[in-house]
Parts: structure tokens; sequence; C-alpha cells
């Protein structure tokens, strides 16, 4: 296989992957909230080292997935998410499960930080969350590096169509 076709399949199958802890991770944040809210202090900090390992597992996959070149990006794998392959504005950030993973683990956050400040939680349970935000800073950070590596000027699909629609109703109006 040339090195453009495996930027592609670690492409896809990174993606894939992500997909799959998305699905992971879901499931044991509504595990986790239950556990929070029913104070089985045992559960929730299982539950919370299994969400830092699958935090640092997607860390991981995100890393294989974009080992690969610049110019293989721009040539092939960003072209790829445009029409006609995909809608206009096409971002990741539109993925329902990573939409509900946010907004589960912010949740879970909140009421953790209720419970802490509540005084409730014991301090392995306290440790483990400790660890899980770290994970999921690393995670951001990894992120971040990923996008200013193949888009340095930070022009998201999702922002130029935002723009272009703009201009366009400005120019029909």
């Amino acid at each position: 296989m040339n090195d453009t076709g495996q930027a592609v399949l670690r492409w896809k199958l990174g993606h894939q992957l992500f997909h799959l802890n998305l699905a992971a991770m879901n499931g044991l944040l509504v595990q986790a909230s239950t556990a929070l809210d029913r104070s089985r202090w045992t559960e929730l900090e299982a539950a919370f080292r299994k969400l830092t390992i699958l935090y640092d597992a997607a860390t991981a996959t995100m890393r294989y997935a974009a080992d690969f070149g610049q110019d293989t990006y721009e040539r092939v794998i960003r072209p790829s998410m445009a029409p006609p392959f995909m809608t206009p504005g096409f971002s990741g950030t539109l993925n329902i499960e990573h939409e509900q993973m946010l907004s589960r683990l912010t949740s879970l956050r909140r009421g953790f930080k209720a419970a802490d400040r509540a005084g409730r939680v014991p301090g392995a349970v306290r440790l483990a969350a400790t660890k899980l935000w770290s994970a999921q800073s690393r995670n951001r950070r990894h992120h971040i590096f990923v996008c200013e590596k193949f888009v340095p000027e930070g022009k998201s699909l999702l922002s130029e169509h935002f723009r272009q629609t703009a201009s366009t109703e400005e120019t029909e109006s």
C-alpha cells in the first residue's frame, strides 16, 4: 500500500475506533451519573478509571489517525470531507455521540463538584476524578495539536461554510 493509501486507512480506522470509544464512554457516563446520584462511590471510582483509560485510548487513536503529512491531508483527506462526498460544513463537532459525551461529562462533572463541595466524596474517588479530568485535558491538547498540524490557520470546513453562507447572503441582499 502506498503512503496515501496508508494515510486514508489510518484516518478511517482511527475515526472508527474513536466512534467505538465514544459509545463506550457514553455508556460509562450514564453508569457514573447513576453511581454519583446513589452515592455508590466504589462504582463511581471504577467508572472514572475506565473513562480515563478510554480518554487516553482516544488520544492514542487520534495520534494514530493523524500520523501522516500535511500534504496528504490537504490533497486527499480534507477534500474527502467536503462536497460532493459530505455535506457542506462537515464537522466532527456535529457527531451526535460526541455531543452526548460532552453533555454527559459536563453534567457529571457539575454533579461531582457539588457532591465534593458538600464533603460527600471519598478521597479515592476524588483522585480518580482528577485523573479523568487530566486525561480529558490531554485529549483536548492533542486534538488542538492535530488541528494546528493540518490546518495551521484554523479554518475548519464548518467555519468556512458559515463564512461562505454569510457572504452569499450579503450578496443576495
